[in-house]
């Protein structure tokens, strides 16, 4: 019981653990609805596709923000959102694209199965490096006087 814990609390503390974690339930909600959308429902693939998609981001951005990259400060959100919806645009796009070209070799849901395993190569590190940054304090003067002292 006492390793089972261990692990866990490990895992739980890696970003990338959690970031799996996020994208792994982001990708069900996101197949899922496209599934039932267009499959189920009959709307058609690239609006189906659209629509689990951004019913998918709201989800990811989310939970990447607040636990994942532990970065929930307000005064970072304006800028997380701005880069975020950068990267979001090249992805919707793609995603859209390649879905619905791919889809007339394989079928649609293993095309959305592919755009995301492309797209989980960059976003990590895009999301660490770039979006999900921690705000830099200024110094204050009282900083600078502490570290003379």
């Amino acid at each position: 019981m006492q390793e089972a814990k261990r692990l866990t609390l490990y895992f739980y503390k890696h970003s990338f653990i959690r970031y799996l974690f996020v994208g792994g339930t982001t990708f069900f909600l996101d197949l899922g609805t496209l599934i039932l959308l267009h499959g189920k429902f009959h709307i058609s693939l690239p609006l189906a596709t659209s629509i689990a998609y951004w019913l998918s981001v709201i989800f990811n951005f989310s939970l990447n923000r607040w636990w994942t990259f532990s970065v929930s400060e307000k005064s970072s959100l304006q800028k997380h959102a701005m880069t975020y919806g950068l990267l979001l645009g090249f992805n919707f796009i793609f995603t859209v694209i390649f879905v619905s070209n791919v889809s007339h070799h394989i079928n649609y849901a293993k095309a959305k199965i592919l755009a995301v395993a492309f797209q989980m190569c960059w976003n990590f590190f895009i999301y660490k490096n770039f979006i999900f940054t921690k705000a830099e304090h200024k110094n204050t003067s009282a900083d600078k006087t502490a570290t003379i002292s």
